[in-house]
């Protein structure tokens, strides 16, 4: 994901009551509900803060990329929502400041589907500006920090300057509506992060006998392509970019691709100024059902093991171990 995707994110103020808040607040029934609400899904506009941060001379770059990145975002998840939320077909594109309107109205005629960002609130009195992107399916009265669902976005590479590809909004919508659905059916809550790691269990031996894709710049430094092929022990290929998403988007066979996605912040108060890093897990995701294969998802102490989008030597081993092969 381009730094432009996390900038606009760190630059506007939504709240979140805890470090980074993964709390479902939907319970089944109202999620059951929500449903059948007619959508609106959230277009961006220009935050007046932001912009005045940026318009120093020497932030013209960056204004640049901000600006981009609202009209980039809005146009496709414009048509990204269109084509793969299924929820409803009874849809609205309004803007932050409609919705606000609708809000202060005390509506509760609708569902919405709105990027946000998942602030560090802070503990033991350290706080980074640190966020997490995300994309929530809510209920219009509900607060902003105060999500019914929602899922964390994934991190890309791309070559064609955007944050997000077609394949990344495929993933993260159509795994947010299971996740969604499999609360209504079980009448239980659970977040994305425990859901995740349900599917993982029940659906690995599901990844025995596929190829996997990893993109090119995933494998970590110093590794080879052998070496990382070897520990598989599978099919595994490393392609680029666009062939991994093209991969997902177009349902190839007998397929599987490995998502990024952070959805934490390690921190360290051993000095005066405090220490952050993003954790980052990984996902496999089957092209041609969208089901979570497998999941890696590191504890909030585990130095070292994830703290970037590469995959470790190691942790091909680790697949090997667990017999998902």
């Amino acid at each position: 994901m381009k730094k432009i995707l996390f900038y606009i994110l760190v630059l506007t103020s939504f709240v979140s009551k805890a470090q980074i808040n993964v709390t479902f607040y939907g319970d089944p029934d109202e999620l059951k509900q929500l449903k059948t609400r007619p959508l609106i899904v959230e277009t961006l506009e220009e935050d007046p803060d932001v912009l005045k941060k940026l318009s120093k001379p020497k932030k013209a770059e960056e204004l640049a990329d901000y600006k981009k990145f609202i009209v980039d975002f809005n146009a496709d998840f414009k048509i990204y929502a269109q084509k793969y939320w299924t929820f409803t077909d009874k849809m609205e594109f309004k803007t932050s400041t409609e919705i606000e309107a609708l809000q202060k109205a005390k509506s509760k005629e609708y569902a919405v589907l709105r990027l946000i960002q998942l602030n560090d609130k802070g503990y033991w009195g350290i706080k980074t500006n640190q966020s997490i992107p995300a994309v929530a399916f809510t209920r219009i009265e509900s607060n902003v920090g105060k999500a019914d669902s929602k899922i964390y976005l994934p991190s890309r590479n791309l070559n064609n300057d955007k944050s997000l590809s077609e394949a990344d909004y495929k993933y993260s919508l159509l795994i947010l509506q299971a996740n969604v659905n499999w609360i209504i059916a079980n009448d239980k809550v659970l977040n994305f992060d425990k859901y995740a790691e349900r599917m993982a269990k029940e659906n690995v031996s599901k990844l025995k006998g596929k190829t996997l894709l990893v993109e090119d710049n995933m494998l970590a430094k110093g590794r080879t392509k052998e070496a990382a092929i070897k520990n598989y022990g599978g099919d595994l290929k490393f392609v680029s970019e666009s062939e991994l998403s093209d991969a997902l988007i177009n349902k190839a066979k007998n397929t599987a691709v490995v998502y990024t996605a952070p959805y934490g912040i390690v921190k360290s108060n051993v000095s005066i100024v405090s220490q952050s890093t993003i954790i980052y897990f990984k996902i496999i995701v089957d092209c041609e059902t969208n089901e979570i294969l497998w999941l890696y998802m590191p504890g909030a102490m585990n130095w070292g093991a994830n703290m970037s989008n590469q995959l470790t030597e190691g942790e091909f081993k680790v697949m090997a171990d667990l017999k998902i092969i």
